[in-house]
């Protein structure tokens, strides 16, 4: 990862990661509401998540998959304890990792999703082939990305990201891994939504 990457967004830590995770939580709120509802989680579904900052998403779901387990990665060891506490009580495994090393087995998945962190992910190519491993076949991947369209952003890991294309070099590397039925689907304020299946 560049060393010039916005520290607090590609790992919130500290007392400023406390406040920064809580004005992530805060602008992120209707995304949660809007992957959750595409998501479609059912009792027994398995479902990953990249990124899951402070859980609100995390939560959201493991009350609903109570047969199921909702699990994930984020490299902030801070976002980490933060969703730990939030989904407490719920079928849920959070832990501190990232993308391109997921540790679950292959085929566990049902569901993923990634929202707005696949901008920090410095081997999307290996980060996609890992979501891939561990989705079943058919299973359904969501990405909600920023809104990056048009902008040349030197200061992110993830070369897709800075091409200023990141929706169609997206798609273009879901399908190159294998992905199959890849779609751009309407924007969700502002933010490019794409999903996938395995």
């Amino acid at each position: 990862m560049r060393s010039h990457v916005p520290s607090q967004a590609g790992g919130p830590h500290g007392a400023a990661g406390v406040v920064f995770g809580w004005l992530m939580a805060w602008i992120n709120g209707p995304s949660y509401r809007h992957a959750a509802k595409m998501l479609d989680p059912q009792a027994e579904d398995w479902i990953l998540e990249t990124g899951f900052g402070t859980g609100h998403l995390a939560a959201r779901l493991a009350r609903v998959t109570t047969q199921g387990m909702v699990c994930g990665v984020d490299p902030s060891d801070l976002m980490v304890r933060t969703a730990q506490r939030r989904v407490a009580g719920l079928r849920a495994d959070l832990r501190k990792g990232t993308a391109d090393a997921l540790p679950w087995p292959d085929s566990r998945f049902d569901k993923a999703a990634a929202l707005h962190n696949f901008q920090f992910w410095p081997d999307p190519a290996r980060g996609l082939q890992e979501v891939r491993r561990v989705l079943k076949p058919g299973g359904l991947f969501l990405i909600l990305l920023r809104d990056h369209e048009g902008k040349t952003l030197q200061n992110l890991p993830n070369s897709i990201s800075r091409s200023g294309r990141e929706a169609d070099g997206t798609i273009a590397a879901l399908r190159d891994t294998g992905f199959q039925d890849v779609q751009r689907l309407a924007n969700f304020d502002e933010a490019p939504v794409i999903c996938a299946r395995r």
